[in-house]
């Protein structure tokens, strides 16, 4: 088990690294916005307006990709609360083991698998936009793989939380702690104990 603790924080830590770097290309993101909105506003023709709305969207689809892992990492992503709520801490974290055992490591192993073949088409295919845009498209379809490669690991993560939760020692359960919690059940314990607080102050 502290081998697989070990393992869960290496995976953490490689993920989350790979999330902050990727985050940087929103400010890219942004800054391209800001040039194709101002080229079109002042009929200034910097660049082809053609490549500046595909790299947004290649800006966009990078950074979407390379966060996911990050996301879950987190627990940023969206999760039904009014049903989580009802269950045990236990039982969510058998959820999250069954759920990430089903679907989210073979979905992923399905992606990266049909995604290198796309991206590896397109730079066998040398293929290029059709609008005389951006050359080198395989680059953004590379990010396919890249990224459900990284949720892949984030969801090995998982499990090896969950394993840590349901069969490891209490320091081992702090650690994976997270999984067992739910955002809108906190909110209202929070709520209670403000609450409660302010009431004694009365």
């Amino acid at each position: 088990m502290a081998f697989l603790d070990r393992l869960t924080l290496l995976l953490d830590h490689f993920v989350a690294a790979m999330g902050r770097l990727a985050s940087w290309l929103a400010i890219f993101l942004m800054l391209t916005i800001m040039l194709d909105v101002i080229s079109r506003a002042q009929n200034i023709t910097l660049v082809s307006s053609t490549i500046l709305q595909e790299l947004e969207w290649h800006f966009h689809g990078a950074l979407f990709l390379l966060t996911l892992g990050f996301g879950y990492i987190k627990d940023a992503h969206v999760r039904i609360e009014l049903l989580r709520d009802k269950f045990s801490p236990r039982t969510r974290v058998w959820i999250e083991l069954i759920g990430s055992l089903i679907f989210v490591i073979p979905y992923c192993m399905i992606v990266i698998y049909w995604g290198w073949e796309f991206a590896e088409m397109s730079f066998l295919m040398g293929e290029t936009s059709e609008q005389s845009g951006l050359s080198d498209r395989w680059i953004i379809k590379g990010m396919i793989p890249l990224g459900f490669f990284l949720l892949l690991l984030t969801g090995f993560a998982i499990v090896f939380k969950c394993i840590l939760y349901l069969w490891g020692n209490e320091e081992q359960r702090q650690h994976a702690a997270f999984i067992a919690e739910t955002h809108h059940a906190d909110m209202i314990e929070a709520g209670e104990e403000l609450a409660a607080a302010t009431e004694g102050r009365e």
